[in-house]
């Protein structure tokens, strides 16, 4: 599958999940991939994909209301995929003092296909905390994605 890069000849990393991260998944549903970050910042760091190429978590538009529909439950999804594996981990996904769960906001974004970080606790070191803490311009909470997308917002 093409990128949406803007040159026909880049080609996402994500969307070829199979072949350049493929001993790293962990779990996929009809929809969504997880697998394990290549550079952890916490002792369980994954990442939950949309199988379908979109770019980032600006492309998720309330203002077009089928897009919208298929987007809350592509973002639901992609919160339940990784609250499951945490707590297949030990971690209890609904205490925010062991867990996060949220997007980088572009340009932010390390890869430009929407991921979902899956984080359990403790991080590596402080940097890595704040890289992952809401509140700042370039990371966002899931729950507050879906939410806006739920009131016919921007994710954003």
């Amino acid at each position: 599958m093409l990128c949406c890069f803007g040159s026909e000849n880049a080609v996402c990393t994500f969307c070829n999940y199979k072949e350049t991260i493929g001993s790293r998944v962990v779990a996929q549903t009809e929809t969504c991939v997880a697998f394990h970050d290549r550079s952890p910042s916490a002792q369980l760091h994954l990442l939950v994909i949309s199988k379908n190429h979109i770019r980032t978590i600006k492309d998720l538009d309330a203002g077009d209301v089928p897009l919208c529909n298929a987007d809350v439950s592509l973002v639901q999804e992609m919160i339940d995929l990784g609250k499951t594996l945490l707590k297949e981990q030990g971690f209890n996904p609904d205490d925010d003092s062991q867990i996060r769960l949220g997007f980088h906001v572009p340009p932010f974004n390390s890869v430009n296909h929407i991921h979902l970080h899956v984080i359990g606790l403790p991080f590596k070191n402080k940097f890595r905390q704040l890289k992952y803490t809401s509140g700042y311009p370039w990371y966002m909470d899931a729950r507050t994605v879906l939410n806006r997308l739920i009131d016919g917002m921007s994710p954003v």
